[in-house]
């Protein structure tokens, strides 16, 4: 089976930033995080599509940037939060010179203690930018800020580093009007059902698939999907595999027909058409504006 590489902190510091951000240090703690305006400028915009070993948040509290999560490119400006998946295919589009806030980097592990699963759903089903009032995104700027003490210090105290995260979790979900409404049985599905493609995506591709694992029937899945995603449970599957196929093709040592039949596409010419359904160009057209950024 086709193995997605996920990239960690240190590669990320690696391959997409430029030595010289020595304030970008990768800390050996489950929580990271680190200052927008500090370190935006020496990350390489935009950064190849990647797929990150963890979770994180982006909080913006002047300026804007673009981030792409999935197939979707996001726009996030002043006072708004972002949730980041781990298992999302993301990139760095754009971000403004005067960008302030901070990037909270943690792991599923730590997710799982701090969150309850309604809670979990409530932030990363819809992957939508988070509106917070002026108030509430102040309020965040110094528990972050206290966050980041703590974690640099010479021996970070990891509970208070979790107390302080999970205050700033629930004041985000409390602020936003949104969040605070219940999570729908639709909801929980779509979650569950996205979370079992980006494990299965490869070697299962029908939606009876999905449907047996979640123990409904197509139709209902079909419904809660596109109720909430608005796309089909199919058309969902179909855009992991795409989205997974652009990391592949990065390594120009594989021949396009390779990529189809590692990522299970019995037929290269179905996989070139589907390609371009969802991404708007062929593959050889994606893999050569990718060596044209690389060479920029």
């Amino acid at each position: 089976m086709t193995k997605i590489k996920r990239v960690s902190p240190t590669d990320f510091r690696g391959q997409y930033m430029s030595e010289m951000s020595t304030d970008f240090v990768i800390l050996k703690t489950p929580i990271q995080i680190h200052d927008i305006g500090k370190t935006s400028g020496f990350i390489k915009v935009p950064s190849p599509l990647h797929r990150p070993d963890f979770n994180f948040i982006v909080h913006i509290t002047r300026g804007k940037a673009k981030q792409q999560v999935d197939a979707d490119v996001l726009s996030i400006k002043e006072n708004e939060v972002l949730f980041i998946r781990q298992g999302n295919v993301t990139a760095l589009k754009e971000v403004s010179e005067d960008a302030t806030g901070h990037i909270i980097l943690f792991e599923d592990q730590t997710l799982n203690q701090l969150l309850s699963k309604q809670e979990l759903i409530k932030l990363f089903s819809a992957n939508t930018v988070i509106h917070l009032s002026k108030e509430s995104s102040a309020w965040l700027t110094p528990l972050f800020e206290l966050l980041s003490i703590e974690l640099y210090s010479p021996a970070p105290n990891l509970g208070i580093c979790y107390s302080l995260l999970q205050a700033g979790l629930q004041k985000i979900l409390t602020s936003n009007t949104a969040l605070n409404k219940g999570v729908n049985r639709n909801s929980e599905i779509t979650f569950n059902f996205k979370e079992l493609v980006y494990k299965h995506h490869v070697t299962h591709k029908t939606v009876l698939f999905y449907a047996d694992e979640l123990a409904v029937s197509e139709n209902y899945l079909h419904r809660c999907v596109k109720e909430t995603t608005g796309t089909s449970p199919k058309e969902w599957i179909n855009k992991v595999s795409i989205l997974q196929s652009q990391l592949l093709l990065q390594d120009l040592t594989k021949s396009i027909s390779e990529i189809a039949f590692e990522l299970n596409f019995g037929d290269p010419s179905y996989f070139g058409r589907l390609f371009k359904k969802v991404v708007g160009i062929t593959p050889s057209e994606y893999r050569i504006a990718f060596m044209q950024d690389l060479s920029g």
